[in-house]
């Protein structure tokens, strides 16, 4: 009987499973499997590195808006210490001369002046009410003829400096329409000789 034994294992190995030699399953089977596995999770590895990328933050938009903050803070501040202080810098130095002014049509104001931080400052407070196409303007008169707005109001307290101080030779105040003129009117609410004296009596007068 040894033929029909081996001819029932050749109809075995016609199964579709490949045995070795001595009866056992070949791995050669799973190799398919095992190269589609392979070709998978490098699939997946690229796919999470894109993910990852689109999600990750980009550090220099942040960098960015952080050097623009910086840049805001620092002109603020600067306007701060160097602009709207400048009547106090005037009015709290120690060699500063005040003189307080009624002005024409109500209201009242404070003209300071300092030597030593060359500056002056005004300051208006309890102003009348005006026109909505009228404002207070506070001028700086230049020795050269020329004039620069210190500070404007349409009725609120107002309070501003002008640095460097030393050619001006005068201080008034008017009411202007809404757009600023290019010069001060001749109808003044106060004005204002400079430099200062202590009294104020000889320099401080009301608008004609």
């Amino acid at each position: 009987m040894p033929v029909t034994e081996r001819v029932l294992n050749c109809a075995d190995d016609f199964s579709g499973e490949s045995k070795t030699m001595n009866g056992s399953h070949s791995q050669h089977r799973d190799e398919p499997q095992d190269e589609n596995l392979g070709l998978d999770l490098v699939s997946h590895v690229a796919s999470s590195s894109r993910a990852e990328r689109k999600t990750r933050p980009r550090r220099w938009i942040f960098a960015v808006v952080g050097v623009a903050i910086i840049a805001i803070l620092a002109l603020v501040i600067f306007s701060l210490l160097n602009g709207g202080t400048k009547a106090s810098k005037a009015s709290k130095a120690d060699d500063a001369i005040s003189v307080p002014i009624d002005l024409k049509s109500g209201g009242h104001a404070n003209l300071s002046s300092s030597k030593s931080e060359n500056a002056i400052g005004v300051e208006l407070t309890s102003l009348p009410p005006l026109e909505e196409s009228e404002q207070y303007v506070a001028w700086a008169i230049h020795d050269s003829g020329s004039v620069s707005v210190i500070t404007t109001s349409k009725g609120e307290d107002a309070s501003a400096g002008y640095k460097p101080a030393d050619d001006i030779i005068a201080i008034h105040i008017t009411v202007e329409s809404a757009k600023t003129p290019s010069a001060p009117s001749e109808d003044t609410e106060a004005s204002v000789d400079l430099p200062l004296s202590k009294d104020g009596s000889s320099q401080a007068s009301q608008g004609s």
